[in-house]
C-alpha cells in the first residue's frame, strides 16, 4: 500500500514540475518574441529614416547586412531581404 502511495506522489511531482517547466518556457518564449519585435521595429525605423530620405545609396542595405555578418559571425535573421522587411514592418505600423 505504501508503494502505491509513493508512486502517486512521484507521478504528481513529475506532473507539477513538468507544468512549471512548460509554463516557464512559454513565458520565456513570449518575452523573447516581444523583444525581437521591438528590435525589428527599431531597426526598421532606423533604416527607413536613412534609406527613404536619400541619406544612403541604393546598395546600403546590402552593405549593412554584409557588415553585420562580418561583425557578428553566425548572426541569423539580418539578411538584406530581412532588413528590408523590417523597414516595411516599421512603415506599416508606425504612427
Amino acid at each position: 500500500m505504501e508503494i502505491a502511495h509513493i508512486s502517486q506522489e512521484y507521478i504528481q511531482a513529475v506532473k507539477d514540475i513538468k507544468s512549471a517547466i512548460l509554463k516557464s518556457r512559454y513565458a520565456a518564449a513570449k518575452q523573447a518574441n516581444k523583444e525581437l519585435l521591438k528590435l525589428y521595429y527599431s531597426v526598421g525605423g532606423y533604416v527607413s529614416a536613412h534609406s527613404r530620405d536619400g541619406y544612403w545609396g541604393s546598395n546600403a542595405i546590402e552593405s549593412i547586412a554584409k557588415g553585420l555578418q562580418q561583425e557578428l559571425p553566425g548572426l541569423r535573421g539580418f539578411s538584406a531581404r530581412n532588413i528590408k522587411n523590417m523597414r516595411m514592418f516599421y512603415e506599416q505600423w508606425s504612427p
